[in-house]
């Protein structure tokens, strides 16, 4: 039980903290605040700091230096072109198809910031997108 005097109106307020309704609101009250946490703590990344995040799910927003579309892959490079790029995005062909249009080419040029989880692949750092809304254009 909890008990103050409310200075504006000179009554005590009582709060039983053992009761149902009071107890729902204290838990959607915390989800909220968790859930909105979560939302907001997306780390935000520059690409030539990727490694330091292997495994992590990041941010990275930077320029698109170079693409290229094989048969069932597109790689987008950002922070210089191929063989300097600091992150390549990769997307398979299987999710290329989810774009409007193929990725390597509707980014080229363009400062874009993707989410996803920092992986390697001989050595250089990737992001594999599965899905548009993971790419923004800015």
């Amino acid at each position: 039980m909890l008990n103050f005097v409310s200075p504006k109106y000179s009554t005590l307020v009582y709060f039983d903290h053992h009761h149902p309704a009071f107890m729902k609101k204290i838990f959607v009250i915390l989800f909220l605040i968790i859930v909105a946490f979560q939302a907001k703590s997306q780390t935000l990344v520059l690409a030539k700091d990727a490694k330091q995040y292997l495994g992590k799910t990041v941010t990275i927003c930077d320029s698109v230096y170079s693409t290229k579309a094989f048969e069932k892959i597109n790689l987008i490079n950002l922070g210089a072109a191929f063989p300097k790029e600091l992150l390549t995005i990769v997307i398979n062909k299987e999710d290329a198809a989810k774009f409007s249009a193929e990725p390597a080419s509707m980014f080229l040029g363009n400062n874009i910031c993707v989410t996803g989880v920092i992986s390697e692949f001989k050595g250089k750092m990737q992001i594999v997108v599965t899905e548009p809304k993971q790419i923004v254009v800015k």
